[in-house]
């Protein structure tokens, strides 16, 4: 992958894109250590499909990323748009349909737009929508979104 932004596409762009977008921000750092010898920039941004201005982020995704070591962090949801979907050398949606949603708008991000799950290895799951959910349902879906992570970044080592 020669441009090396990752761009997390979920609905609203409140929750599992953010949560992506931020854990894997701060495991870059200790993932792809940089050096002289091997310099590997990471760049990492979300977006969504159908992202609402009156909807606001929910707490526990700052909670969640605080106890990741993320103790201070603002986000404003980003919609989607084609200079987004173009800047990005890779596209990792939250479901098959944000996927197929991507990929209808802007076919020329065929190539380069898969879901986390698929990415990572895990297969054709979805990650399913914590808004508007119970605290542990985020909790969970924090859980896979960090596994899928975590995974991803081992594929992106090799490349």
């Amino acid at each position: 992958m020669e441009n090396r932004k990752i761009l997390f596409v979920c609905t609203g762009n409140t929750c599992r894109s953010v949560l992506a977008q931020y854990y894997a921000s701060r495991l870059a750092a200790d993932a792809f250590p940089q050096s002289a010898k091997a310099p590997l920039a990471l760049e990492f941004f979300s977006a969504g499909l159908v992202v609402a201005k009156d909807i606001l982020q929910p707490a526990i995704v700052s909670e969640l990323l605080k106890k990741e070591g993320i103790k201070h962090f603002s986000h404003k949801p980003e919609q989607i748009s084609a200079e987004i979907a173009e800047s990005a050398g890779l596209i990792l949606s939250m479901t098959k349909e944000h996927k197929e949603a991507v990929i209808r708008l802007f076919p020329e991000a065929a190539a380069k737009t898969m879901t986390l799950m698929e990415y990572a290895g895990f297969g054709a799951e979805d990650l399913p929508d914590p808004y508007g959910r119970d605290n542990l349902f985020y909790l969970e879906v924090f859980t896979l979104i960090k596994s899928a992570i975590k995974a991803a970044f081992e594929k992106l080592k090799k490349m």
